[in-house]
């Protein structure tokens, strides 16, 4: 008896059916690296963004050391009247700093103050002159001003606030008891005319206001001066 012999046929693929999965597997990766881009693009724009705020964040508080170390610096006007170099607007201040930016450790002049970016929004600059080889004696002196930074762009709403005594009578008479009127806020303050300086600077960026504490070192040092005379 003569087996049967089993002949097995190998089917393999069709150039159309080949070609359909090409065509899909062109579509797959076509569409991931489309996927890809987005999100590598989105990526580096929320990046980009972080670092900026990051950069603004750093800025600022480098900002605010120097602010928190105000000095009593005593100056003439031009009448000769002796006060202290302290000078604050709504729109920016002026002020001695033992802790600047650029030249640490030395005291230098420094001045914040808005820069018109656009027609409503605002950039926060620093600009500071080292005091190292400048004897600062009148109020009015020309500074060298060196150094400027940027601190912070793109802001609706920047402007400038002090709280703190009308003069130092108010803050004598208060300490002894004798007075009624206390610290107030205002939008200006001039350390010649009160004999101070503020307690607090406000700076309001945008929807927030940052308020910064002053070392109330002027009182201290009139009454230096004071006994000196």
């Amino acid at each position: 008896m003569v087996a049967a012999r089993t002949r097995r046929v190998t089917r393999g693929f069709t150039l159309i059916e080949l070609l359909v999965v090409i065509a899909i597997m062109s579509l797959v990766i076509g569409s991931a690296t489309f996927a890809f881009s987005l999100f590598s693009s989105h990526w580096q724009r929320r990046n980009d963004g972080f670092g900026r705020e990051l950069g603004q964040l750093q800025r600022i508080e480098l900002v605010s050391e120097a602010l928190e170390d105000t000095l009593p610096w005593a100056v003439r006007d031009p009448s000769g009247k002796i006060g202290f170099y302290f000078l604050g607007r709504d729109e920016g201040l002026t002020l001695v700093s033992g802790s600047p930016i650029f030249t640490p450790g030395r005291p230098a002049v420094i001045r914040l103050f808005r820069e018109s970016e656009s027609t409503d929004r605002w950039r926060l600059v620093y600009e500071e002159a080292p005091l190292q080889d400048v004897a600062l004696r009148e109020a009015n002196q020309t500074l060298p001003f060196k150094h400027r930074l940027v601190v912070a762009s793109g802001i609706v709403g920047l402007k400038f606030r002090y709280f703190g005594w009308t003069n130092i009578g108010e803050q004598t008479a208060s300490q002894e008891g004798f007075g009624t009127l206390t610290p107030r806020w205002s939008e200006s303050y001039d350390g010649i005319e009160r004999g101070l300086h503020p307690d607090r600077i406000g700076i309001t960026l945008g929807q927030d206001e940052t308020v910064f504490m002053v070392p109330q070192r002027a009182a201290v040092a009139l009454n230096r001066m004071a006994d000196d005379v």
